[in-house]
């Protein structure tokens, strides 16, 4: 390293210090202090192999000592002001730039921090004015500034202390036992939102400050408070003194997975137990005058609603009577009943890798009730197949044009009404948008051409009608419940997924249902190997009928 080199690097090196300064008096003192350093290496004899990054690097190493002497003068520091009490108060040494950090600082303070640092700081309020535009005493305005700089200088020792979140988010889809509030809540609250998705997940373990929250996620706080009170409004969270927790179950894959190969076991080695009943059930539904004039899909339709329905509720209810104990599902607001469950990703979701949770899904009974439309009352009941690689009546990526996926069901069933009562959509006040539906709809077998025209393709009851498939269901229920309780009393043992101390409100059947989510779609699939319940291919990629019922 030359002289001469030192003297080409001169230019690059004022324009540098320039851009941290931003005056020049100082850029120059700055870049003749880095010179200097340079020339009394070169005199030690030491080796520089990449010059300009070692120039930038004690460059800034200047700039850091030069923000260091400026930050104990009384002039500068932000800690201190003659009114507050501890006058010798200042910031903490700075390691990049001062007031990038500074503001990145103050940006993750509690609201009742931030602002009277900002309006003292950054305004050049008064400790007397802000007392009083704020409604508090001095005294608590000059101890909320003093608070505020010993949170502000943790926050700057710790700047790079990250949760993952902040750079590779995690997923968080909230599913629901109940009925949605008016706006679609649990699900609305968190659909497309991955800041509150994380927010949930990370007050998850244990409960924490909302400073915690921001930081965990590198956003300021004034953007995470809303997000935090929007949540603990829809009762997503709750607030415990001054931290926030997440209230409600959250479950990994790998918890939903755990106990699955002994539940398959379990359903293969007692199987009559858990179809017996079922199989009568389908028995007097085939004896039946109105399914014998239905098409081929739509008794397929009809009969794996009954399967779904008879197993879906005899395990649950046989779950609930062997724990002892009725699952109350809390009214919540908005006019919402639900108790929300959520599913979690924390990296890409690899379908190979939960080939059986996959296989093994299901979504429970989808019912929009009494609806009226076009002067016709209407219901609609459904499942989601989705153990069967076909497509989800309610999954279409089509849906891209209607706001909320968790708001379909009623528009779908709306639009079945408008289709079987050759009703005008324009006249009934029906979103035409909702047309656009139709060839996903046909593609999931919920509706068929018909003379060039879509027609529904699930069976559609009358009221009457309607009572004779909900007796039938019920007796299969209960005797579905009475032949599990006895088996399941054995089985649940040990299988309670273990969750977070402060989650005191998940029903016992919550901590149990991955001990036996997996038994419904194993029953389905043993009763189809054994010629019980009509298999038409949909393991092999077949389009499974829609399992719905429609009553208008």
């Amino acid at each position: 390293m030359g002289v001469e080199e030192l003297e080409n690097q001169i230019d690059f090196l004022l324009r540098a210090a320039m851009r941290l300064c931003g005056d020049m008096q100082d850029a120059q003192d700055l870049t003749q202090e880095t010179l200097l350093a340079a020339l009394a290496a070169r005199a030690k004899g030491r080796e520089i192999r990449e010059l300009r990054p070692w120039l930038l690097a004690v460059l800034r190493r200047r700039y850091n000592d030069l923000l260091r002497r400026r930050c104990r003068q009384s002039t500068v520091s932000i800690g201190e002001a003659p009114d507050l009490p501890d006058e010798g108060a200042a910031m903490p040494d700075f390691e990049e730039d001062e007031a990038a950090r500074v503001r990145r600082a103050v940006a993750y303070l509690a609201e009742s921090f931030r602002q009277v640092v900002v309006r003292h700081y950054m305004e050049g309020q008064s400790v007397r004015q802000i007392a009083a535009e704020l409604g508090l005493s001095e005294g608590t305005v000059k101890s909320r500034l003093r608070l505020g700089r010993e949170r502000m200088r943790r926050e700057i020792d710790n700047m790079e202390e990250y949760e993952r979140q902040s750079y590779a988010p995690v997923t968080l889809r909230i599913d629901f036992s109940g009925s949605p509030g008016i706006n679609g809540e649990p699900i609305s609250l968190v659909e497309n939102d991955l800041l509150a998705q994380n927010l949930l997940w990370l007050a998850y373990p244990r409960p924490v400050t909302v400073e915690d929250l921001a930081r965990a996620v590198g956003v300021p706080t004034a953007y995470v408070e809303p997000v935090v009170r929007r949540l603990i409004g829809g009762e997503l969270m709750k607030k415990a003194g001054g931290k926030v927790y997440t209230d409600f179950m959250i479950v990994t894959p790998a918890d939903q997975e755990r106990t699955i190969p002994r539940q398959k076991a379990c359903v293969r080695e007692n199987f009559h137990l858990f179809w017996d009943a079922v199989g009568e059930a389908l028995e007097r539904l085939r004896r039946w005058d109105f399914y014998k004039g239905l098409t081929g899909d739509e008794k397929n339709s009809l009969e794996l609603y009954t399967a779904f329905h008879c197993l879906d509720y005899g395990i649950f209810e046989a779950l609930s009577k062997t724990l002892g104990v009725r699952q109350e599902i809390p009214d919540r607001p908005n006019a919402g009943r639900w108790i929300a469950i959520g599913h979690v990703n924390t990296g890409p979701f690899d379908p190979a890798a939960h080939a059986e949770l996959l296989a093994h899904s299901y979504s429970g009974e989808r019912t929009v009730k009494n609806g009226s439309f076009g002067g016709t009352g209407f219901e609609m009941h459904a499942y989601g197949a989705d153990g069967f690689p076909g497509d989800a009546f309610y999954a279409s990526p089509d849906y891209t044009f209607f706001p909320e996926n968790s708001m379909i069901d009623p528009e779908i069933a709306k639009l079945l009404t408008v289709l079987r009562l050759g009703l005008s959509p324009e006249r009934e006040g029906f979103n035409p948008e909702f047309l656009k539906a139709v060839p996903w709809l046909t593609r999931c077998k919920v509706l068929r051409e018909e003379n060039g025209k879509p027609a529904v393709n699930v069976p559609v009851l009358s009221r009457e009608e309607a009572k004779v498939l909900w007796d039938i269901c019920e007796r299969g229920t209960r005797g579905t419940v009475e032949s599990l309780r006895e088996l399941l009393r054995g089985f649940l043992q040990g299988k309670e997924l273990r969750l977070p101390a402060h989650l005191t409100g998940v029903p016992p059947q919550k901590r149990y249902m991955y001990a036996t989510n997996a038994m419904l779609f194993a029953a389905i699939r043993e009763a189809m190997s054994r010629g019980r319940l009509h298999d038409g291919g949909y393991d092999a990629g077949a389009q499974v009928p829609c399992p719905m019922v429609m009553v208008l």
